[in-house]
């Protein structure tokens, strides 16, 4: 998920809690443009505190999990497809459609 997503299941809280954006963001010192910038995406950043605190007030919880581990199947597909791009930028090189060389 990211925070686009996340705000919109805050608004979805928010809603269901029937508060508006203003009375949110007066419960918990906040602005309504913060609110409203969370909720929409706009925020591209938001500290720990403020998201704890948000979601404490909307039902929601905070998780720090372990990240899922790609599977064999997924690291092999990756591995195909970065020998493929360094083909082709390997082949645009001797064919002489570029000068450059591609960065690392």
């Amino acid at each position: 998920m990211d925070l686009q997503e996340y705000g919109a299941l805050m608004r979805e809280y928010r809603k269901k809690a029937h508060l508006s954006q203003q009375q949110l963001a007066d419960e918990l010192k906040m602005s309504r443009a913060t609110i409203s910038g969370i909720e929409s995406g706009a925020v591209t950043e938001i500290g720990v505190r403020k998201l704890s605190r948000l979601c404490l007030r909307l039902g929601l919880d905070v998780q720090i999990v372990p990240r899922r581990l790609p599977s064999w199947k997924e690291s092999q597909r990756e591995a195909a497809e970065t020998r493929i791009r360094a083909l082709a930028q390997s082949s645009e090189i001797l064919s002489g459609k570029t000068t450059t060389r591609p960065r690392q």
